[in-house]
């Protein structure tokens, strides 16, 4: 008697398990089903791509930039004005009293298509594209665009570069030129130079806020090291016509070192023409490109062992 009832529960366990399952399938439909996913036609991705696929805004980009640039930017645009062609026959029987003539007539049907941009490949490690996406369907009459950008660092005079863009109807080559401007130091005539020394000796920071800030403030954002100096300090301490206050930076008769360049970049000397360039103290460069130029310096003019008793330069 134990041994049936304990077969009989087994059973109805058994059969509340398999009813629970049926309820659960039942909940869903009875069936999977996944979200469609455009399958792109990839045995043309391998060629060229043919005229007719995207219309770009240009093939070749180009752009100046000065001495100095850290970065070259560009954008390229386009439109998807892809198509497939379509091509069916259409039969036409005419019937005549005495004939019938039968006619088999090609037709072309133009269907807008989807494009889609896989990757990109630069021709030299400095140039990179942005892609908002991987891959990156363009549909039927879909614009869009990306940005390009050149590394500068050590590069000078005209530059080319190429980004190859990869599709499923093929690749396409787009070419960026770009004009690196040589440095241009501006010169002053001695009245200039006489009135500035002037407006100098009243406000060492003067530089910074009248018309000397052209040169002083604006052309060094985003420059660092050599480029920063020959662009802001130069135009004062590499002239050949320099003030008489201002000293010659490599016949200096103190002993430098990364520290004394740094201090004196940073804070300048009051009393003195030498205005402080740090930011802290009213200045236009931040720490690293104070750290930088005085890298350079440290460099450019080898370094002499620190004296007991430090020097300074000559003020300005």
């Amino acid at each position: 008697m134990n041994l049936r009832r304990a077969l009989f529960s087994g059973g109805v366990v058994v059969v509340f398990t398999a009813a629970g399952l049926f309820a659960a399938d039942n909940s869903t439909g009875g069936a999977v089903t996944s979200p469609a996913v455009y399958v792109p036609d990839m045995s043309h991705a391998n060629g060229p791509l043919p005229d007719g696929v995207l219309a770009w805004n240009s093939l070749t980009l180009e752009t100046n930039v000065e001495t100095g640039q850290e970065l070259a930017r560009f954008t390229f645009g386009f439109t998807n004005v892809a198509t497939r062609a379509d091509i069916s026959l259409v039969t036409n029987v005419v019937t005549t009293a005495s004939l019938t003539t039968t006619n088999i007539t090609a037709v072309t049907n133009f269907t807008p298509v989807s494009v889609v941009i896989t990757d990109t490949h630069a021709s030299c490690g400095c140039t990179t594209a942005q892609l908002p996406q991987k891959p990156w369907i363009i549909p039927p009459g879909g614009t869009g665009n990306f940005g390009v950008t050149v590394n500068l660092a050590g590069q000078t005079g005209m530059l080319f570069k190429m980004i190859t863009v990869f599709t499923d109807k093929g690749s396409k080559d787009l070419f960026m030129r770009i004009n690196i401007q040589p440095l241009v130091i501006p010169s002053l005539t001695d009245a200039e130079r006489a009135r500035d020394v002037e407006i100098a000796k009243a406000d060492r920071q003067a530089v910074f806020k009248t018309d000397c800030a052209t040169c002083h403030v604006r052309h060094a954002e985003g420059k660092y090291g050599k480029p920063l100096y020959d662009m802001v300090c130069a135009v004062c301490h590499e002239t050949e016509h320099r003030a008489a206050t201002v000293p010659d930076l490599h016949n200096l008769k103190v002993s430098t070192n990364d520290e004394f360049w740094r201090t004196w970049i940073a804070h300048g000397r009051a009393g003195s023409l030498m205005p402080a360039f740090s930011t802290a103290d009213g200045g236009p460069l931040n720490d690293m490109q104070i750290a930088t130029v005085a890298a350079y310096l440290n460099t450019a003019i080898p370094p002499q062992p620190v004296p007991a008793a430090t020097n300074a330069p000559a003020s300005k």
